[in-house]
């Protein structure tokens, strides 16, 4: 797949950054569309060749063909064998035009593999190379505001950067061509899930900043577009409606929250003590 100022966490969010943190930092809803290959990032490969200009009238090296096959045939595998392909095409090959796709695999294993830093260095190789690489400004934009903390020396800067990701990710991803072959409902999909990644992430720096209304535009967007909406999100979610006094919105973001996740437990209490603020405090 081509796919890439500090913050005091107000102290409702401190527990839920500790939860994050000692988690692999996604869940398995986003993880069934981070690190495979479907149609959909196939077609995004097509388009990307097309700017990058790599088509049959390139020459390409047989033994770099052949090592980027293998990197795309191992995507769906290990994450650490995805890692030793990639770092090792990037070595043999640092001037291959399928590099950008290179670093977008990088991102995402490294990410899986719960890398901050490399997962950084590596999105933004790929985004140098090819500025509108949406697999991995959208990844990126999500990844980022759930790792870096108030302690991380460039925070700031990291948290502009993934700020930046996520709204060029909501730019370009609606001026998109579909390939020919690319099944309708196939791009769609793929297009909102990547979609749902970039406002998860600019609803969780708000839920940072203390903008909870707009954090529940963000993150409403992010549950609404996703095909598999991550739980972590309703958590956010939900506590942004509290933070809202939409109580009666909280239960059921909490309730949609404790169905499956790391969070589930916790989620299951926030609901019940929104209940209980719906019933006792005016609430909209």
């Amino acid at each position: 797949m081509m796919t890439a100022k500090v913050i005091k966490w107000p102290a409702l969010l401190l527990g839920f950054g500790v939860a994050i943190s000692l988690s692999t930092g996604i869940s398995s809803a986003q993880n069934a569309h981070i690190g495979t290959e479907s149609g959909l990032d196939r077609a995004m490969q097509q388009n990307a060749a097309k700017r990058l200009d790599i088509g049959p009238g390139k020459k390409v090296n047989k033994a770099e063909e052949g090592a980027y096959k293998a990197l795309l045939a191992a995507q769906n595998g290990d994450p650490a064998t995805r890692i030793q392909l990639g770092e090792d095409f990037a070595a043999k090959f640092p001037t291959s035009l399928y590099l950008p796709g290179v670093y977008g695999v990088l991102t995402s294993s490294y990410f899986v593999m719960g890398d901050t830093d490399k997962m950084f260095t590596a999105g933004s190789k790929a985004i140098q190379l090819d500025p509108e690489n949406v697999d991995v400004m959208s990844l990126l934009a999500m990844a980022i505001p759930r790792r870096v903390k108030a302690t991380t020396p460039d925070g700031a800067q990291r948290l502009q950067t993934a700020e930046a990701y996520a709204h060029r990710t909501i730019e370009i991803i609606p001026t998109m061509t579909k390939p020919a072959k690319a099944d309708d409902a196939e791009f769609e999909k793929a297009k909102n899930d990547k979609l749902a990644l970039a406002h998860s992430g600019l609803g969780m720096i708000d839920m940072a900043r203390q903008k909870y209304d707009d954090a529940r535009t963000e993150l409403t967007q992010a549950v609404q577009l996703a095909s598999s909406p991550d739980p972590v999100d309703y958590y956010l979610l939900g506590t942004a409606d509290v933070q809202g006094s939409y109580y009666k919105d909280a239960v059921a973001a909490y309730e949609k929250c404790a169905d499956s996740g790391p969070l589930a437990a916790q989620c299951k209490a926030r609901a019940e003590s929104a209940k209980h603020d719906a019933e006792s405090k005016v609430g909209r």
